[in-house]
């Protein structure tokens, strides 16, 4: 199955991939080039996995169904849900304060079609952009 790497750099993808192969293979893959370029001294290293939702539309073809048949979460009127898996591979982040910030990753996942791809960008572009503080003069407190 097809198998997108983005490395995402302080807010910008600076590096995509898409490979053919076992995602679990292409993680561990990746890991090893990201263990290359991490600092031990100055950041954590660290493997998460998270999940995007996304919706194919109905009828799947028998291909597409065999290759998303683990990820089927439920369906709509036109539309199967699915929830793929996403693995960031963070190696270079810092604490401040209470907060995590994370400065250059890779984000892997299946590779499905572009509208996921841009969805994808989207989200490795996220992981790593600085968060604007909010001016607002005062704290919300959760309830």
């Amino acid at each position: 199955m097809k198998v997108i790497i983005l490395k995402s750099e302080n807010g910008k993808i600076t590096s995509e991939k898409i490979t053919e192969g076992d995602l679990a293979e292409v993680v561990r893959n990746t890991a090893i080039e990201a263990l290359k370029e991490w600092n031990e001294l100055t950041s954590d290293f660290i493997i998460m996995k998270d999940s995007q939702e996304a919706k194919l539309p109905l009828p799947l073809k028998p291909d597409v169904y065999e290759a998303v048949k683990n990820f089927l979460a439920g369906k709509e009127k036109s539309a199967a849900i699915l929830k793929i898996p996403i693995f960031i591979i963070s190696y270079d982040n810092i604490w401040q304060e209470e907060n995590f910030q994370d400065k250059r990753v890779y984000v892997v996942s299946y590779y499905l079609n572009d509208d996921l791809k841009k969805e994808l960008i989207e989200y490795a572009q996220g992981v790593t952009s600085e968060e604007k503080p909010q001016d607002s003069g005062e704290e919300e407190e959760e309830e």
